[in-house]
């Protein structure tokens, strides 16, 4: 899971209709993601199931209802948990979100050993809280994605070996074989390991 940073231009205002016309644009712009947690909206039914995000809320900002500058992409969970809620202007080092057209997300976090994340700033750790990121959908997710990595990384070794073995003696080719059933090994423990992990119960997604 990666966030990406949300290029956005006044240059590209709809010159007709409102916000909820123009949601194939900002799912566009925001890489078909919820810019808040990263998951893709594949994860998440399709775009039927994303919200139009107003970065600055609606209801305290309403002359931005339909500025494409104020409007993200966001999945239903984070939108939900965020609502109305504006503690104050964009500032790292203060509570607040992170503009997500002028912060690159990853720079705000670190993840521990349990694939929770970590905020390296007062804004950072306040959306944690927030929009639930350590939901466990979220938790989930990010071992995944880091499980098909190391599968991807066990793969080529198995190709890299594979072909060593067309141009070496009888010898050595015992002892590549025995590497190629430990790199297998590996690679079906981790498809156990994916089996065992549950998406996220109902209780997962709610606010504790």
């Amino acid at each position: 899971m990666n966030w990406v940073l949300v290029h956005k231009s006044k240059t590209d205002q709809p010159a007709t209709g409102g916000y909820s016309d123009w949601k194939q644009q900002i799912a566009s712009e925001c890489f078909f993601q919820c810019v808040y947690c990263a998951i893709h909206e594949s994860q998440f039914g399709g775009t039927i199931n994303y919200h139009i995000d107003h970065f600055r809320p609606y209801s305290k900002f309403e002359s931005l209802a339909n500025d494409i500058l104020n409007l993200f992409y966001a999945c239903p969970i984070c939108n939900r948990f965020k609502s109305d809620d504006w503690p104050g202007e964009p500032h790292l080092d203060q509570v607040s979100y992170p503009d997500p057209s002028k912060i690159d997300y990853n720079t705000l976090f670190d993840f521990d050993d349990r694939f929770n994340l970590l905020g390296l700033y007062v804004s950072a750790r306040y959306i944690i809280n927030r929009l639930f990121l350590n939901r466990g959908q979220l938790i989930f997710e990010r071992r995944e994605t880091s499980l098909r990595s190391k599968g991807n990384e066990l793969i080529k070794e198995i190709k890299s070996l594979v072909d060593q073995l067309a141009v070496i003696d009888t010898d050595d080719a015992f002892s590549i074989l025995n590497q190629i059933d430990s790199i297998k090994n590996n690679l079906l423990g981790l498809e156990e390991y994916r089996r065992k992990i549950r998406p996220y119960e109902v209780i997962d997604i709610r606010k504790k």
